[in-house]
């Protein structure tokens, strides 16, 4: 198998479309207030259903997130005599492309599936098991690329350009978790914590430290000195001949050479809710706080099924793709493929002696919400904040819902997250639960109707899906 883990990697980053599988650990922040709903657990370990369950495997909990700051259709591609072309056209200009474009622009996404899931219930206290395949990716592309294809070549000119902030982070595997909670002070108090069991199955690391491209009218010179690192299953770097220089080689990915578990870990979430019923304040008793601490852990890769490569800050010229001539039957994806290609054969990477075993930690999260009740056992309006914790990238998100219960087997809730919707869409979650039978799941917190033939928003910055299947017994508990 091979993967070319820079070039498939970052493109698809750039897209939107970074396939990384995110199952048990998440959920639609929608559905936190809905108490129907047993995937809330991952957000929150003291967040419990209201009856017990067994999922449909590989059904339970299918999951689908995507956010970024930039890489929508509306900032990659522009109106031109009634059609849309992409940002490298000639008559689209500078300043316009520029505009739309941050310092730093990234992407974090999340595919996720759940094998096998079960929940139940045992006096006061609440049991779950999951089992699921989890990543979690982040790419960030810095101002100065989008610079470097758009106007990197002038004539009788040459331009230096910055891309030392380029990364990429994968982390992928095993989850197999048991969730207790319990309830103290007269039903006022809900403590939940997660124990997880981690079985790695790759991770990919590249980090820019420094990376400067000088480019003429003909060529690129880049001075670099940039770290890939890379852990799978009997894992080794692949080279193929360099498309500029006959005598030198360019590593082009990765192959993976055996079938074993590469990585083990560990990891905990630990959550509460804490219900204000009881306080003399008469208008607090309606209102519920919450807090969660998730995926506190690590992986450690073993010495075998580890790889690292480097460049050193020596000069490497390339030829690379003429960007002036892009026109706009060029798609977004060949722009971004050749740009990759051109980058990852300046850089020049080569493989170091074996650096041993090495441990990464998971990306912690963080959930505080605050829910109010408006319509006793109907309808609660609530505000969750929500942070992600990454490597080279921190996220936050804000979400207002309403959540309304017009029958015990119907739960609905309509939010709105401020963060990556610029008031282009909302979210919007439907349970169907009855206490036999066969309980079902939609929701989405970026409800998007405009996407292209290659899954772009075309002004959202920001896509989420999540569907689900289970089998309720035991009857509904209040």
């Amino acid at each position: 198998m091979k993967l070319n883990s820079i070039s498939s990697g970052l493109i698809i980053a750039m897209v939107c479309c970074l396939l990384s599988l995110d199952g048990t650990a998440q959920s639609s922040r929608t559905s936190y207030f809905m108490k129907t709903s047993y995937a809330r657990t991952s957000l929150n370990a003291a967040l419990r259903p209201d009856q017990s369950y067994i999922g449909i495997p590989f059904m339970s909990n299918i999951y689908l997130d995507a956010r970024t700051n930039t890489f929508n259709l509306n900032n990659l591609t522009f109106p031109l005599d009634g059609e849309r072309v992409t940002f490298m056209h000639a008559q689209i200009p500078v300043e316009k492309v520029m505009e739309n474009i941050s310092n730093n622009n990234y992407v974090t996404a999340n595919i996720g599936l759940s094998i096998f899931s079960a929940g139940f219930f045992r006096g006061d206290s609440h049991w779950s098991f999951d089992l699921g395949v989890r990543t979690d990716g982040d790419a960030n592309v810095p101002k100065s690329v989008f610079e470097l294809l758009k106007v990197g070549f002038k004539e009788n000119e040459t331009v230096t350009h910055d891309l030392s902030d380029l990364s990429l982070d994968q982390n992928a595997f095993i989850e197999i978790s048991a969730t207790h909670s319990r309830v103290f002070l007269n039903n006022s108090l809900t403590v939940g914590a997660r124990a997880k069991l981690l079985l790695g199955l790759s991770y990919i690391d590249l980090d820019a430290k420094s990376l400067s491209i000088t480019a003429g009218n003909e060529f690129w010179t880049a001075k670099s000195r940039v770290k890939l690192k890379g852990a799978g299953p009997g894992i080794y770097a692949y080279y193929s001949d360099s498309d500029y220089n006959p005598e030198r080689r360019n590593f082009d990915g990765f192959h993976y050479g055996s079938f074993n578990i590469p990585g083990y870990g560990m990891g905990l979430d630990v959550g509460g809710v804490y219900d204000l019923k009881d306080v003399p304040v008469g208008f607090l008793q309606k209102l519920k706080v919450s807090y969660a601490l998730n995926d506190i852990g690590f992986i450690s890769w073993t010495k075998s099924n580890v790889v690292q490569l480097s460049s050193q800050e020596t000069e490497v010229t390339v030829s690379p793709h003429n960007y002036t001539i892009i026109g706009g039957n060029t798609s977004i994806n060949d722009i971004f493929n050749n740009a990759v290609d051109d980058i990852r054969q300046a850089i020049n990477l080569h493989e170091d002696a074996s650096p041993g075993g090495y441990t990464t930690s998971l990306r912690a999260n963080m959930n505080v919400g605050l829910e109010y009740e408006v319509w006793k056992d109907k309808m609660t309006a609530g505000f969750l904040y929500s942070t992600k914790f990454g490597k080279y990238i921190t996220t936050n998100e804000f979400t207002f819902s309403a959540n309304y219960m017009p029958k015990s087997w119907l739960a609905t809730s309509f939010s709105y997250s401020a963060a990556y919707s610029a008031f282009n869409t909302f979210g919007l979650a439907v349970h169907i639960a009855p206490a036999r039978g066969l309980n079902f799941f939609l929701a989405s917190d970026y409800t998007v109707f405009k996407i292209s033939p290659q899954f772009l928003p075309t002004s959202s910055n920001a896509l989420n899906f999540q569907i689900g299947l289970s089998v309720p017994f035991g009857g509904k508990r209040r």
